[in-house]
Order: structure tokens, then C-alpha cells, then sequence
């Protein structure tokens, strides 16, 4: 089925639109704020509007991971916009979280893993990667800090970010309360710097104490007039996925929907290039725990409907509903036994096509967008709310969507006006355990290139030390790694052993679901690296995806599930149009960034080049 819009939704979207805009001397120019006279001689000036944004863990949308939210379907998507393709740039934790405070895209963050100790995980992620990279004063929460707002995160801020380094309250926050001991149950917040611990308790569950602060900072708004800009992420829906304790069994039965890439056939894999084609099929046993997880992922995500309400209600509560956008998305996605594969990191669907939702003045209500849009706009479109003067503007590698936003006829009707191509990418292989990025990975810059000192070097014949091919190509040893993994006392990475998966062990087994087929079923690694193009051509959807062995597409318009890849059919023109918008985007930086056309001439770079 070709995009489109009908008349009707494009009339509503019009009729529902009241434009909503900004004066020009309230922005914000990097050093001052330059607030408007009245126009009217003692008529108090129009205040701001406010920006709360809710950020899950690794939500997805294929599966219908907001299916089971009613209060998501009355708050958000009932009055507001529901953005059917939001992509995010690199599916996991915390090279997309870089990228929504950032706005740039993780070839230009430079966070690309999750990062962890330094001496044992990946040097090239994690919370203090993005600080030594500069990110937190270049974050948009600070930009609008600095433009009068106040300004809290409420949450999970960033893999790396624990206990340990509590003390750290980084620049641009009145408010923080960032969680450094992660779980559902038994984990630890930085309160302004100083550690808190909790308990065991029911009301210790992080998302309803999230909910709680979430509630108290908004309440502030009666005795404070400055607007507020509020990120609040919270844990859900996470391994282990431990629900509530009054939310535990409440959609048992759920099972994970058995579409076309669920356990994918063997012919269908056979057409795939990586090392996806060998993957053995899910038995019952990991179906029967991908299905718990499928359950209890919803689960927990019943306290985050309930967060939704209770945000929903202390903005009316204090006045301030009317004037306040609030944003609702995962960081990325997930798979149960999708391509016979677990966990996030790929370029499928079920990774990077996210729930998007968006409500605010002059929003257009009840309204689905096929616009094609995502986790890099987000920075870019709050500056542009709040009137801020973005002095990092030219680095920003997204694109606002304040136009959408306030009903932009035009834009409403015609989704290629906005965009027309956006970049998926992993310029890693793990995104775990890299010390380098892939040989995949381009120079844009060599004077100004964040990878510097952590590329892979060629042998001086040119070719590729053995070393280096058997790390860029470990996924061919994917199935032994597996059955490694499983033999080992440290199946999850070590989590395994905390309090959080005691409980989910504990979950399963009153499920029937043995401790083994959890731990099959756990599976978060994707060994490869790859750069993506999700693409918008001639009204259908491509996806076109480049691994270091070989190239696959997909007509996601009459194939949604990726299974058919299309690559040696397809016309030429096509592939050359995707092959080069592709290159350009692999090193694109601003406004390169932000592709308006398809097109074999866009770019004249290397297929592949790299150092």
C-alpha cells in the first residue's frame, strides 16, 4: 500500500491547527536573553510554552509495543499526532539518547556503545564518552537552560551514568534526579548529586517514583513562571521486564504476533547477506519465553500509561496543559524471535521504526503522519519551541518539525516536503566490546574526526590485518557464540546474578518457563556493523541496508516485515539512487543531513570507501 493522506485527514488536520508562533526577540542568541517588549503598554507577556518528553527503553512498534496503553490512546494519540515512521538513527541506548539530546546523528556524536568502564566495556559509548566529546553543553536541555527555561531529567540519563558517578550533574538541569543503579526494584537515583537508594517495597517501583517527581516538578510551575522543559525516561520497558506488583499478570496470555519475520523461513533468510541466513530456528522452548517477555514488556509499560495520566493531570492542575508539548518515544526498538533474533542493534523494523506521539497548542488531534521523521529532529524542534537561538545550529543534523507541528497545511498533505531519506547506522561492530569502528566506517573530516586514534589501520599493502576481518566478521561465528554464551555462568553480561533477574527468573517459572529458555531467548548482540537508508521513492518505502558482505532491500510498502530482499531485481536506477544518497549521508554533517531528494547524482563518493 502506497503513503497518502485522504482528504478528510488532511481537512482535520487543518481545521485543528492554531498556529502557534514564536516572537523573535525571545530568542535566544548563546550569551543573553532577549525578552520582548508588550505590545500593548502593561499587557504582561506571553509566556513560553512548556516541553515535558516521556522516553521509554526499547519500546518497539512492529510488535504493537503501545498496543495495551489506553491512557497513551487518550492523552497522546487522541490529541495529537501519531508519527507512523520515526526512525531512529542507531538502535541502541546510548548512541541514541546522544543523539536526541545532541541532535546529530552517531557518525557525528561519536557515541556509538554503551560504554561502561572503560578497562572492560566499550571505550566509544557511554556517559562519559558523550562528556568527553563535549555533547553536554552542546545538549538542547542546556540551550534552553540557558534561554530561561527550567529545566529537569527525571530518569535514566545515560549508559555509564551510575552510582559511582553520582556526584556529576551535568550542566543545564535545575532538576536532577538521573538514575545510576538501574531496575525496577532495588536501584539507586542521583538526587542532585547525592545518592538515594531503594528498596524492595511497592513503593519503591522506579517508574511510579519517577511518576511522583515528575508530578512535583510540574507542580513547581504555580510559584515558578518560567516555562519548563522536562525529560523523563523512564526504565520500562527494559530486561528484565518486572511489571508492578499490582500491574503482575494483569495481560497474561499475551503472545508475541507470529508475522512473517518471526521465525523467519529458511527461504526467506536465504536471500539475506549477513550472518542472519545461518540462524538455527526458534524452538518452543525460546518461543515459549519469548512470549512471557512479550507479556511482561506490556506489563511494565501499564505503570508508564499510568505515568502518562498523572503527567497529563498536574499540567492541567496547575494550568498549564494548553501550553505544554509533550513527546512520547522509545530510544529504540526490540525483537522477540524476529529474523530468529532477540534484543535491538539491527537495521529492521523492529528496531529503528519507533511509537511516536506528540500533543501540544496548535497540534493537529486524532491525526496519523506518514511523514518520515526521527530520533535526530527532536533537539532541532524544542530549541525552535522554546525561541531558542541555536549557536549550534549549523551541527545539528536533523531537521525541526515545528512546521508539522502547528498544522502546516502543505507539509500535512505532502510528506515529501519534509523529507525524503534518513540514515540508519551501527559504524561499530557490537556496539558492546569495539575498541575501533568498522572498516564500513567513512573519514568525513580528517582534521575534526571524532573516531581519530580509535580507526582500524591497513597493512602496508593496503589490505586488512586478519585480526581485523575476524572482528569485523565474527557474526559467521554467531551460533558457536551463542551455545558459549549459554554455557557460561554469565549469560546476560552479568545481570544475570543481580536482584532484577532473580525476580524475572522467579516471574518465569510460575509461567512454566524454564531458567534456560530465558537465557536463550536473551540474546542482545548483533556482530555486525552496517549503514542504512530508510527511504521515501516514487510514494513507496525502501529500505536499502550496506553490511561489510553485501547489500539487501526492501519494498516496505508491499513487504513490511523484510523478507524479501530485493536487491539483485531490483532496477538499476534505483539502486544507484539508493547507493549514492546512501554515501552522502554516511558522512553527512548539518543540513547534508536532511535529504529532500533521491537521486543517482547526489553524491559521487566510493561504495564503501573508507580510511
Amino acid at each position: 500500500m502506497r503513503i497518502g493522506m485522504s482528504r478528510s485527514i488532511v481537512l482535520i488536520a487543518v481545521l485543528s491547527a492554531a498556529i502557534c508562533s514564536v516572537n523573535a526577540s525571545q530568542r535566544y542568541d548563546g550569551d543573553a536573553v532577549l525578552r520582548p517588549e508588550p505590545t500593548v503598554p502593561g499587557e504582561p507577556q506571553q509566556r513560553r510554552p512548556n516541553i515535558v518528553f516521556i522516553l521509554t527503553d526499547d519500546q518497539d512498534a512492529v510488535m504493537g509495543g503501545d498496543w495495551h496503553m489506553p491512557k497513551l490512546s487518550q492523552h497522546l494519540a487522541q490529541q495529537g499526532i501519531n508519527f507512523t515512521n520515526y526512525v531512529a538513527n542507531f538502535a541502541l541506548c546510548c548512541p541514541s539518547r546522544s543523539t536526541i539530546l545532541a541532535g546529530q546523528c552517531s557518525h557525528n556524536t561519536g557515541v556509538v556503545g554503551v560504554g561502561g568502564d572503560r578497562n572492560m566495556l566499550n571505550v566509544l559509548g557511554g556517559f562519559e564518552r558523550f562528556n568527553d566529546m563535549g555533547l553536554e553543553t552542546k545538549a538542547a536541555p542546556y540551550h534552553l537552560q540557558q534561554a530561561g527555561y527550567r529545566t529537569g531529567l527525571i530518569g535514566k540519563y545515560l549508559n555509564g551514568y551510575t552510582r559511582e558517578t553520582a556526584f556529576h550533574v551535568p550542566p543545564g538541569y535545575d532538576r536532577w534526579y538521573a538514575i545510576g543503579e538501574i531496575d525496577y526494584y532495588n536501584w539507586t537515583v542521583s538526587d542532585q548529586g547525592v545518592n538515594v537508594e531503594f528498596g524492595n517495597r511497592e513503593e519503591d517501583y522506579s517508574t511510579d517514583v519517577l511518576t511522583q517527581q515528575a508530578v512535583e516538578f510540574i507542580g513547581q510551575a504555580e510559584a515558578d513562571d518560567r516555562p519548563f522543559f522536562l525529560y523523563l525516561a523512564p526504565y520500562a520497558c527494559h530486561r528484565p521486564h518486572i511489571p508492578a506488583k499490582r500491574h503482575i499478570g494483569k495481560l497474561k496470555g499475551l503472545k508475541v504476533p507470529r508475522v512473517a519475520s518471526w521465525n523467519e523461513s529458511d527461504h526467506h533468510l536465504a536471500g539475506k547477506v549477513s550472518f542472519v541466513r545461518s540462524l538455527p530456528h526458534v524452538d518452543e522452548e525460546t518461543a515459549a519465553a519469548y512470549d512471557l517477555e512479550y507479556q511482561t514488556r506490556a506489563e511494565t509499560l501499564l505503570a508508564v500509561d499510568d505515568m502518562i495520566e498523572a503527567v497529563v493531570q498536574a499540567l492541567e492542575d496547575v494550568g498549564q496543559l494548553e501550553n505544554t508539548y509533550i513527546f512520547y518515544t522509545p530510544d529504540n526498538g526490540f525483537k522477540l524471535g524476529h529474523h530468529r533474533l532477540g534484543g535491538k542493534m539491527t537495521p529492521y523494523e523492529n528496531d529503528i521504526r519507533l511509537p511516536f506521539y506528540v500533543r501540544g497548542p496548535g497540534v493537529p488531534k486524532g491525526v496519523k503522519l506518514p511523514h518520515l521523521v526521527g530520533n535526530v529532529d527532536l533537539a532541532s524542534t524544542w530549541l525552535e519551541l522554546g525561541g531558542v537561538k541555536d549557536p549550534h545550529a549549523h551541527t545539528r543534523d536533523g531537521t525541526s518539525l515545528v512546521p508539522i507541528l502547528r498544522g502546516d497545511p502543505e507539509l500535512l498533505a505532502n510528506p515529501d516536503r519534509h523529507r525524503v531519506g534518513i540514515l540508519i547506522e551501527k559504524p561499530v561492530t557490537t556496539g558492546i566490546f569495539d575498541m575501533h569502528v568498522s572498516i564500513l566506517t567513512p573519514i568525513q573530516d580528517p582534521q575534526n574526526d571524532p573516531f581519530a586514534g580509535r580507526r582500524p589501520e591497513r597493512l602496508p599493502n593496503g589490505s586488512w590485518p586478519i585480526q581485523i576481518l575476524e572482528t569485523e566478521f565474527q557474526g559467521e561465528r554467531f551460533n558457536e557464540m551463542t551455545e558459549a554464551r549459554l554455557k557460561s555462568d554469565a549469560w546476560y553480561f552479568g545481570y544475570e546474578h543481580e536482584e532484577g533477574y532473580k525476580q524475572y527468573l522467579e516471574l518465569a517459572e510460575a509461567s512454566g518457563v524454564s531458567a534456560r529458555a530465558v537465557a536463550k531467548a536473551a540474546n542482545e548482540i548483533f556482530p555486525t556493523a552496517y549503514y542504512g537508508l530508510r527511504a521515501l521513492w516514487q510514494g513507496g518505502f525502501y529500505k536499502f541496508i550496506e553490511y561489510p558482505g553485501g547489500y539487501e532491500l526492501y519494498d516496505l510498502s508491499t513487504d513490511p516485515h523484510e523478507t524479501e530482499n530485493i536487491f539483485s531485481s531490483a532496477s538499476p536506477e534505483l539502486i544507484a539512487a539508493l547507493q549514492a544518497t546512501l554515501n552522502q549521508l554516511k558522512v553527512c554533517r548539518g543540513r547534508t543531513c536532511v535529504v529532500k531528494s533521491i537521486s543517482a547524482t547526489v553524491a559521487n563518493f566510493k561504495l564503501g570507501a573508507s580510511s
